[in-house]
Protein backbone atom coordinates (compact mmCIF):
# COMPACT_ATOMS: atom_id res chain seq x y z
CA UNK A 1 0.00 0.00 0.00
CA UNK A 2 1.35 3.43 -0.94
CA UNK A 3 1.26 5.90 1.95
CA UNK A 4 3.30 8.73 0.39
CA UNK A 5 3.30 10.03 -3.17
CA UNK A 6 4.63 12.89 -5.24
CA UNK A 7 2.06 15.35 -6.58
CA UNK A 8 2.26 17.17 -9.94
CA UNK A 9 2.70 20.78 -8.91
CA UNK A 10 5.47 23.20 -9.94
CA UNK A 11 8.95 22.49 -8.60
CA UNK A 12 10.21 24.86 -5.89
CA UNK A 13 13.69 26.21 -6.50
CA UNK A 14 14.69 28.35 -3.54
CA UNK A 15 17.79 29.74 -1.89
CA UNK A 16 18.45 27.28 0.93
CA UNK A 17 21.12 29.55 2.41
CA UNK A 18 18.51 32.27 3.07
CA UNK A 19 16.37 29.83 5.03
CA UNK A 20 19.39 28.57 6.98
CA UNK A 21 20.37 32.17 7.71
CA UNK A 22 16.88 32.96 9.03
CA UNK A 23 16.99 29.82 11.16
CA UNK A 24 20.39 30.66 12.64
CA UNK A 25 19.91 34.41 13.14
CA UNK A 26 16.18 34.26 13.87
CA UNK A 27 16.12 31.03 15.87
CA UNK A 28 13.78 32.64 18.42
CA UNK A 29 11.18 33.09 15.65
CA UNK A 30 10.95 29.32 15.13
CA UNK A 31 8.55 27.43 17.38
CA UNK A 32 9.21 23.95 18.72
CA UNK A 33 6.88 21.55 16.91
CA UNK A 34 6.61 19.35 19.99
CA UNK A 35 7.85 20.23 23.47
CA UNK A 36 9.49 16.82 23.78
CA UNK A 37 11.62 17.45 20.67
CA UNK A 38 13.58 20.73 20.65
CA UNK A 39 15.37 19.70 17.44
CA UNK A 40 12.28 20.10 15.22
CA UNK A 41 11.15 23.69 14.78
CA UNK A 42 8.94 25.64 12.40
CA UNK A 43 8.16 29.16 11.26
CA UNK A 44 4.73 30.12 9.89
CA UNK A 45 4.87 32.00 6.59
CA UNK A 46 1.09 31.81 6.06
CA UNK A 47 -1.35 31.39 8.93
CA UNK A 48 -5.13 31.40 8.49
CA UNK A 49 -4.65 32.79 4.95
CA UNK A 50 -2.55 35.74 6.30
CA UNK A 51 0.96 36.11 4.87
CA UNK A 52 3.87 36.76 7.23
CA UNK A 53 5.79 39.99 6.51
CA UNK A 54 8.98 37.88 6.41
CA UNK A 55 7.78 36.05 3.29
CA UNK A 56 9.10 38.99 1.22
CA UNK A 57 12.60 37.75 2.11
CA UNK A 58 11.85 34.63 0.05
CA UNK A 59 10.74 35.82 -3.41
CA UNK A 60 11.23 32.32 -4.85
CA UNK A 61 8.64 30.92 -2.42
CA UNK A 62 6.28 33.81 -3.14
CA UNK A 63 6.52 33.22 -6.90
CA UNK A 64 6.14 29.46 -6.35
CA UNK A 65 2.86 30.06 -4.51
CA UNK A 66 1.75 32.21 -7.47
CA UNK A 67 2.68 29.40 -9.90
CA UNK A 68 0.70 26.88 -7.87
CA UNK A 69 -2.36 29.12 -7.99
CA UNK A 70 -1.88 29.73 -11.73
CA UNK A 71 -1.09 26.21 -12.96
CA UNK A 72 -3.01 23.94 -10.56
CA UNK A 73 -6.48 23.77 -9.07
CA UNK A 74 -5.05 24.90 -5.72
CA UNK A 75 -6.29 28.45 -5.34
CA UNK A 76 -6.03 29.33 -1.65
CA UNK A 77 -3.30 28.57 0.88
CA UNK A 78 -4.65 28.35 4.43
CA UNK A 79 -1.39 27.60 6.22
CA UNK A 80 2.25 27.11 5.33
CA UNK A 81 5.33 26.78 7.47
CA UNK A 82 9.03 26.19 7.06
CA UNK A 83 9.98 23.06 9.00
CA UNK A 84 13.55 22.50 10.17
CA UNK A 85 14.95 19.33 11.71
CA UNK A 86 18.46 19.66 13.10
CA UNK A 87 21.29 17.56 11.72
CA UNK A 88 21.52 13.98 12.93
CA UNK A 89 18.17 14.14 14.74
CA UNK A 90 14.76 12.61 14.26
CA UNK A 91 11.07 13.19 14.73
CA UNK A 92 9.84 10.20 16.76
CA UNK A 93 6.98 7.91 15.82
CA UNK A 94 3.64 9.74 15.90
CA UNK A 95 0.44 10.25 13.93
CA UNK A 96 -1.12 13.61 13.15
CA UNK A 97 -4.77 12.58 13.06
CA UNK A 98 -7.10 9.61 13.13
CA UNK A 99 -7.80 9.98 9.39
CA UNK A 100 -6.07 7.14 7.50
CA UNK A 101 -6.46 8.82 4.07
CA UNK A 102 -4.07 11.15 2.31
CA UNK A 103 -3.87 14.49 4.10
CA UNK A 104 -4.69 17.59 2.04
CA UNK A 105 -1.50 19.21 3.35
CA UNK A 106 1.61 18.62 1.29
CA UNK A 107 5.31 18.64 2.06
CA UNK A 108 7.76 20.29 -0.32
CA UNK A 109 11.37 19.17 0.04
CA UNK A 110 13.85 22.03 0.26
CA UNK A 111 16.91 20.30 1.70
CA UNK A 112 16.32 16.64 2.49
CA UNK A 113 19.52 14.81 1.52
CA UNK A 114 20.23 11.71 3.63
CA UNK A 115 16.86 11.77 5.35
CA UNK A 116 13.59 9.91 5.03
CA UNK A 117 10.03 9.63 6.31
CA UNK A 118 8.94 6.19 7.39
CA UNK A 119 5.31 5.09 7.30
CA UNK A 120 4.18 1.56 8.06
CA UNK A 121 7.79 0.38 8.01
CA UNK A 122 8.28 1.73 4.46
CA UNK A 123 10.92 4.43 3.99
CA UNK A 124 10.23 7.26 1.55
CA UNK A 125 12.80 9.80 0.43
CA UNK A 126 12.00 13.20 -1.00
CA UNK A 127 13.63 14.87 -3.98
CA UNK A 128 14.42 18.53 -3.30
CA UNK A 129 11.97 20.92 -4.95
CA UNK A 130 9.19 18.34 -5.31
CA UNK A 131 5.99 18.07 -3.27
CA UNK A 132 4.40 15.05 -1.60
CA UNK A 133 1.22 14.07 0.17
CA UNK A 134 1.12 11.30 2.71
CA UNK A 135 -1.28 9.56 5.04
CA UNK A 136 -0.43 11.52 8.18
CA UNK A 137 -2.91 9.53 10.26
CA UNK A 138 -0.62 6.54 9.89
CA UNK A 139 2.12 6.25 12.45
CA UNK A 140 5.26 7.82 10.98
CA UNK A 141 8.67 9.23 11.84
CA UNK A 142 11.39 11.26 10.15
CA UNK A 143 15.11 10.62 10.41
CA UNK A 144 17.80 13.06 9.31
CA UNK A 145 21.18 11.34 8.91
CA UNK A 146 22.65 14.43 7.29
CA UNK A 147 25.25 16.67 8.92
CA UNK A 148 23.09 19.58 7.77
CA UNK A 149 19.59 20.81 8.51
CA UNK A 150 16.61 19.00 6.96
CA UNK A 151 14.28 21.71 5.59
CA UNK A 152 10.79 21.27 4.20
CA UNK A 153 7.81 23.47 3.53
CA UNK A 154 4.49 22.17 4.80
CA UNK A 155 1.50 23.72 3.02
CA UNK A 156 -2.20 23.29 3.69
CA UNK A 157 -4.41 24.51 0.85
CA UNK A 158 -8.08 25.19 1.38
CA UNK A 159 -8.75 22.40 -1.14
CA UNK A 160 -6.29 19.89 -2.55
CA UNK A 161 -7.36 18.17 -5.81
CA UNK A 162 -4.51 15.64 -5.47
CA UNK A 163 -6.00 13.94 -2.42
Amino acid sequence: MVSCKQIPIPVLETDVSKIKNLYIKGYHLFNARYHANPYWRSFDIIKEFEVSPLLVRFPSITSWFASIKKYTAITKIKHSYISVLDSRHSIPWHSDSINQNFNKSFITAISTKNSFIELDDVKYTYEDGYSYIFKSGIRHRVINFNDDLRITLCTTPEENPYV
